[in-house]
This record gives C-alpha cells, structure tokens and sequence, in this order.
C-alpha cells in the first residue's frame, strides 16, 4: 500500500471515529423523580437490569434508540432505560422534563447529508466526498467528487445525480441513482508534460444504506460509468464505494 492510499484509510478512520462523536454530542442531566430506575444492560428488555439509580440521582442522557435511552449513572456506569420510566424526571429548577417521543419518523425528515467513503473506481483505490439533499421521503440529491491514484494515472470524478429510496421507512433502505457530470485522466509520466484528458459522463447504479443513529449513517454503492468520447467508441468504467454519512 503506498503512502497515499495509507493516508486516504487514515482520513476514512478518523471521520469515522469524529461522526459519531458529532451524532452523540447533544446530552442532558435529569433528576430521578420516582423511588427507582432499572438500568440494563442494553436497549431491550430482554437484557439484564445491572444497577438501579434511587430517587433524588442525577443521570445524564446520552443518545437515544427509539424507546429506550442509554443514560452514565452517578458513579459513572452507562446502561439502557425504557422511556417511559423517564417519564417522571426533574431538571435543574425542579420542573418536570417532558422527554419527546422517539420514533422512526426521526430517521426520515428532510435533511442534508455529508459523508467520506473509500473504495475502487476500475481498480484503482479511490476517496469519495459527498453531500446531498433529501427533500422527500423517496428522493434525494447528492453531489460528489472521487479522486483515484494509480501506478500509471489518476481519475478525478465530478457527478451530480438524483437517488431514488424504494423503502424509505426501511432501517436498512435500498435505493437506485442516476447522474452526469465529468471525468479527468491524467497519465503519470516524468518524462513529457502530461496532457489531461477531460470528458462527460454518465453513470446509473444501486446502493444501500444502514441508518445506525439519528445522524448517522452507513453507506455501500456500486455505479457504472459511461464516458462520452469523441469517438463512436465510449469508455466504460465500474466504481464501488463504502463509507459514513452525517445527516443534518
């Protein structure tokens, strides 16, 4: 693996690693209003209460998974709560908190999106950033640029496409793409200056994605590019991609 791929996996990790601190970063403190709270082991009630808060503790909400809520203990141990057992907690001034009700209607508004993916266009390893728009539950806009560097060329991809979601309301939502843009091959040669070449393209293809919180999401995508050259002969290229997604 030579360096510039090792730095692309390097950029892929840490954005990976800094979205979901982002997706995670809004938190609260509330004061336990009934005699008790069972904290399990995870988001079910199928998993194990492994400690119980009494009434007067301060717990601070850290995210959110539909109906049930990871919260850290005053002793600093972090567990699972169903909603309704927040239903009756205090905030700072003693008022009563009204925690919103969750559901999978949060996962689908209108929003934008940024994301990073890795991944091989015609073979060679590429790194992808996007950003898009969805502004219904079926259709979204996005915008990326990929850059792939070989032994013998780099690839430049500029598109702009719309994506169709099937099953939007699915955790695990596939979707079809359609777009255009351009394409910039540039040979890499020490010898003559390299002479660029640029052209149109159009691609088509599938892809899916996992929504793994509110704001963040993962994404796999495989396209097929059509290059439109001034010969009767077009290029054809393949891409596939895998990264993360921040919803805004």
């Amino acid at each position: 693996m030579n360096s510039r791929i090792a730095g692309q996996w390097r950029w892929v990790i840490f954005l990976g690693l800094l979205f979901p601190a982002l997706a995670f970063a809004e938190k609260i403190s509330v004061q336990v209003a009934d005699p008790y709270l069972d904290v399990r082991s995870g988001p079910g009630r199928g998993y194990p209460v492994f400690h119980v808060v009494d009434q007067g503790d301060w717990i601070e909400v850290i995210k959110r998974r539909t109906q049930w809520i990871k919260v850290r203990t005053p002793r600093g141990q972090t567990g699972w709560v169903f909603r309704q057992q927040l239903s009756r907690t205090l905030d700072g001034t003693g008022d009563y908190v009204a925690l919103e009700e969750i559901d999978q209607s949060e996962f689908y508004r209108a929003h934008g999106e940024f994301g990073v993916a890795i991944g091989e266009i015609d073979g060679i390893t590429s790194l992808t950033i996007s950003a898009g728009y969805s502004f219904t539950e079926n259709l979204q806009a996005d915008l990326l640029f990929s850059e792939a560097t070989g032994s013998r060329s780099s690839t430049r991809l500029l598109s702009l496409g719309l994506q169709h979601h099937m099953f939007p309301r699915w955790r695990y939502s596939p979707y079809v793409l359609v777009g255009a843009g351009d394409i910039e091959v540039t040979p890499r040669t020490v010898l003559v200056s390299p002479e660029v070449e640029s052209n149109r393209q159009v691609h088509a293809g599938v892809g899916v994605r996992a929504y793994l919180t509110r704001t963040f999401v993962f994404r796999a995508e495989y396209r097929t590019y059509v290059v439109l050259t001034d010969s009767n002969d077009n290029d054809e290229l393949e891409a596939w991609r895998t990264g993360f997604s921040v919803l805004f």
